[in-house]
């Protein structure tokens, strides 16, 4: 049981009545131990040159006083914090969800921590981010780019010498390593398999057509649609953001259309516009897929559990 004893602003730990100080240094730790503070530095770095006794004499001041190493002061010394950093356009969305899972879980395995920003797909706050992040000496940057401006705050990382992987989205001129599916063939497929069931009138909702993503998926969509001699009517393409919200509004937009002029079936580019898309149809009371077909990419539980479910790409 802990307790404050003022007027020394120490915790004492009334199970051992020891003092323990408010902010635990390695000198602490050496006192308390009876050793000496490069002993301790030793211990806290594995050394294999400290004796097994004086090692868990060590472990036990530490545990004890509960004492934390300084990261920032050991990245001086070391040369690194062992921290990376994520930065995600919406960590709400399930797909940047499940990939801030497995960049942590493979962080963790490695010995690293991860530091997550969410950069709601602007290049203010993803810069704000990186700055911080910068500032707290990570040791590596993975970033899904929020946008055009992006290219500057790259550029930036570049110079620094920090490293960066790019995730699920492509910079235009920017030499780095990517990690991202194909979005391109992903479009085709999906378009594809709506041709295949007799539709003509394809709609298609991208998101921000300054992200290499939505481009990609756009140019697949109309590849198809020019492969099989359908026109490509520009009343039936709607950027909207990768929102849920954005999902809504294509489908009033749609709604909105004279009756013979709305499209037989909807192409979204991500999971939360599928969504946004399906309940406002269902809204409306327009039978999904009887009175309109609607595909997406990004498979998740939210699509799937929609009655009736979205066909889907992941």
């Amino acid at each position: 049981m802990l307790g404050i004893a003022p007027p020394t602003n120490k915790v004492v730990d009334t199970d051992t009545m020891t003092t323990i100080p408010s902010i635990v240094t390695i000198q602490d730790v050496a006192a308390h131990a009876g050793v000496s503070a490069m002993t301790v530095s030793r211990v806290i770095n594995k050394h294999q040159s400290v004796a097994s006794t004086t090692r868990k004499r060590v472990e036990k001041a530490i545990q004890e006083l509960g004492y934390v190493p300084n990261t920032l002061a050991r990245s001086l010394l070391h040369g690194r914090t062992r921290t990376i950093a994520l930065i995600v356009g919406d960590i709400s969305n399930p797909f940047f969800t499940q990939i801030a899972r497995g960049v942590e879980d493979v962080a963790q395995r490695n010995g690293y921590a991860v530091m997550i920003g969410n950069s709601d797909e602007s290049t203010a706050k993803e810069r704000r981010y990186v700055d911080a992040m910068v500032g707290n000496r990570i040791d590596g940057l993975l970033i899904a780019p929020a946008g055009i401006d992006t290219g500057q705050t790259l550029k930036f990382l570049s110079r620094r010498g920090t490293k960066f992987v790019l995730i699920d989205r492509d910079f235009e001129g920017m030499h780095a390593d990517i990690v991202m599916g194909d979005s391109v063939g992903g479009a085709r497929m999906l378009t594809e398999h709506l041709v295949g069931l007799g539709h003509r009138r394809i709609a298609m909702i991208t998101g921000p057509l300054d992200l290499s993503t939505s481009r990609d998926r756009l140019r697949g969509y109309e590849d198809v649609l020019k492969q099989h001699g359908i026109a490509i009517d520009p009343t039936l393409v709607m950027e909207s953001s990768y929102k849920r919200e954005g999902g809504r509004q294509a489908a009033q937009r749609i709604l909105q259309l004279p009756i013979e002029q709305r499209p037989t079936a909807v192409l979204a580019s991500n999971n939360f516009l599928g969504v946004g898309l399906v309940e406002t149809l269902r809204e409306a009371a327009i039978n999904v897929p009887r009175d309109m077909a609607v595909v997406c990419f990004d498979d998740i539980e939210l699509a799937s559990a929609l009655t009736p479910f979205l066909t889907v790409v992941a």
